[in-house]
């Protein structure tokens, strides 16, 4: 607690941009990105993208998965109303789901680990990632443990930017042309970001993307 005390002060002192901020506290927010990404320390959404305070709408959990819509809306309610939210109320006009390599979440879903009392939870939650592990390990039987998960990452963002698409506010933003929306892969160990091509559906260098 001292440290994140001292952090607080330091922030404060140094990087606190007090008229941007009363800007913002009076006019409210108007990001025009819904950012999707992991719950990971090693993962900070302002810094990768070099976006300042007030740009960015941020939801995060436990491997930036989402739900399929269901009208019911039992279950993952969260994810779903923030997902509400920056659509409907916020207006955005772009949503990115990011994940990023070493993922815990999908180290898990190949360590098979069994429910118990006190983490039923997380394994529900990590559910919604398995059909992307089922897919890579029955098109990948020959790969190695490390390319499996790689390959799971990055089929994941697919998976999840598919059940994204489910929402009726997402669906009709994008026919209408007021949304689109982007899968990308961060690098923890390198900085860089892979985005997802729509033309041929793969993942490439950020550096290469032309619009």
């Amino acid at each position: 607690m001292l440290k994140l005390k001292e952090g607080n002060k330091k922030f404060r002192e140094e990087s606190f941009n007090r008229e941007l901020a009363e800007y913002l506290a009076d006019n409210g927010q108007f990001p025009k990105t819904l950012f999707i990404t992991c719950s990971d320390s090693r993962v900070v959404p302002n810094a990768l993208t070099g976006s300042k305070k007030g740009e960015l709408f941020i939801e995060r959990n436990v491997g930036n998965f989402i739900a399929p819509y269901t009208p019911e809306a039992k279950d993952y309610r969260t994810t779903s109303a923030v997902i509400e939210y920056a659509v409907e109320i916020l207006g955005v006009n772009k949503i990115i789901v990011c994940g990023h390599t070493e993922c815990g979440s999908i180290s898990k879903l190949f360590a098979d680990v069994q429910p118990t009392e006190t983490n039923r939870d997380l394994i529900k939650w990590l559910e919604l990632g398995r059909p992307a592990k089922e897919k890579v390990v029955k098109l990948y039987p020959e790969a190695k443990l490390k390319e499996l998960k790689r390959l799971t990452e990055k089929e994941s963002v697919r998976l999840q930017m598919a059940n994204l698409k489910t929402y009726p506010q997402v669906q009709k933003s994008i026919e209408n042309g007021s949304l689109k929306v982007y899968g990308w892969l961060y690098d923890l160990r390198t900085g860089e970001v892979e985005y997802l091509d729509s033309k041929d559906g793969e993942f490439k260098p950020l550096d290469e993307y032309e619009g």
